[in-house]
């Protein structure tokens, strides 16, 4: 697939947010193929150059992170209104369920298995590449992309919003505190857990550490992990440890009915019961 799209992905059956502004930052979805490039190549910043990823030729050469889900995702960006040319400073890629095509399966598949969350809900939508750009991590994009996202969800009823959270480094002694903790206070019950689907896996019920308290299980963690677990957010009891992106990773799923029943000022609720 070329790092540089043609057109705008082609959706079915769900429909975008409105866009929401915060002074001079400005989140919506994309409208053009230049600002799905201009975010793959935000993503290739962040993920490759910044983190240590380790990239194919094709994304080298083209200095853009793609890959056959950008053909049919929602790419929520957020623009800089400050800028004459409006440049990408932050990114997530949403898919829905609804728009993959026949025998496609999500980007998190590839790593987990879901069938019991697929078997329990039909409006699945994953969320990945959340990107920022490394001179605006202040904390206002971050805010305003989740609540462009939360609202994306409720306007469409999404049942489960899903996804891997990253742990940056593949050295899992750096990751043990999080990952016990996590495995005891926010693992996914049976009938819903994700289970791997490769062989380079690692059990987090052997970090379980009961004497753990809560701020040193979660002095690293990750900003974007901590809004999903505010959420109310389930995590696999078993973490994939991925050296082409440098990171270790677990899959994370949250429910609408529990985001909502937490009560988050981030969206106003219409959602049915899920």
């Amino acid at each position: 697939m070329s790092a540089i799209p043609e057109r705008l992905p082609q959706h079915t059956r769900l429909r975008s947010s409105a866009p929401i502004t915060a002074g001079h930052y400005e989140v919506r979805m994309a409208s053009s193929a230049w600002e799905i490039r201009e975010a793959q190549r935000l993503r290739y910043r962040l993920l490759y150059l910044e983190r240590g990823g380790r990239p194919d030729a094709e994304k080298t050469q083209t200095e853009a992170d793609a890959d056959e889900w950008d053909e049919n995702a929602y790419h929520v960006i957020v623009v800089d209104r400050r800028d004459a040319a409006e440049r990408v400073v932050g990114t997530l890629r949403m898919v829905a369920a609804a728009d993959l095509q026949d025998g496609q399966r999500f980007y998190t598949e590839q790593a987990f298995d879901l069938t019991r969350l697929r078997q329990r809900y039909d409006r699945l939508l994953e969320l990945g590449r959340f990107c920022i750009d490394g001179t605006r991590r202040q904390g206002t994009i971050l805010l305003l992309i989740w609540k462009f996202a939360a609202q994306f969800i409720v306007d469409n009823e999404i049942d489960v919003m899903l996804g891997c959270a990253s742990f940056p480094g593949t050295n899992l002694a750096d990751h043990e505190q999080i990952l016990g903790y996590l495995h005891r206070h926010n693992r996914a019950s049976p009938e819903l857990m994700p289970t791997p689907r490769v062989v380079d896996y690692v059990q987090l019920a052997q970090f379980e550490d009961p004497t753990l308290e809560f701020d040193n299980a979660t002095r690293k963690l990750p900003t974007l992990l901590r809004g999903y677990l505010k959420l109310g957010a389930r995590v696999s009891d078993t973490a994939i440890i991925d050296p082409v992106f440098n990171t270790v990773f677990v899959c994370i799923y949250v429910t609408a009915h529990d985001m909502l029943e937490g009560n988050t000022p981030l969206v106003q609720s219409k959602h049915r019961n899920s």
